[in-house]
């Protein structure tokens, strides 16, 4: 009987070192600025990686502006050969003002905060304009992928940035790009 009374033990505190593990992750996973702690204030926040994937500049930059229309590259994360734009330069970018997460069909808010809140550093996924135009970009759109809805006649979710965080930037780092 004590041996069965042990594994009990034993089991219960395993099944609880689980939970605690859990409401860690919770509590500890990065958000939007402005919130305390990611699982109470601001809304869960990860990287787009499919977005990633696509695009042909990853910068970070410092984004100022009312709209975000002034961006100054901080650090080219891709490509590391030859990149199309130098840190220090000042760039173009044309739809921030238009990036925002898509919409939780199961919260009580339509519209979702845009990703842009105000100056700061920021992640931005890029693709150039057009080749005529060296300092002319737009942030990639976010493509469709397994799991994420697509509305009729809409291919491509919205645009996304991200503040440029430690935490996402480790996220970053995990992305194999091709």
């Amino acid at each position: 009987m004590k041996l069965a009374m042990a594994r009990l033990i034993l089991t219960a505190a395993l099944f609880l070192g689980w939970l605690g593990y859990l409401s860690y992750l919770v509590v500890c996973r990065p958000h939007t600025p402005g919130g305390l702690l990611g699982a109470f204030e601001g809304r869960p926040l990860t990287l787009a990686r499919p977005q990633f994937l696509v695009s042909t500049l990853d910068i970070v930059a410092e984004v100022s502006g009312d709209k975000g229309e002034k961006v100054i590259v901080q650090e080219v994360l891709f490509p590391k050969a030859n990149p199309p734009v130098q840190p220090g330069e000042e760039i173009y970018v044309e739809n921030i003002d238009r990036c925002r997460p898509l919409s939780d069909p199961l919260a009580k808010e339509v519209n979702p905060p845009p990703d842009y809140l105000g100056p700061g550093r920021y992640l931005l996924p890029l693709q150039p304009l057009g080749a005529n135009e060296p300092r002319r970009f737009e942030v990639v759109p976010t493509p469709p992928s397994p799991g994420f809805p697509t509305t009729q006649g809409v291919h491509s979710g919205p645009p996304r940035i991200y503040p440029a965080t430690e935490e996402m930037l480790a996220e970053y780092r995990e992305i194999a790009k091709p």
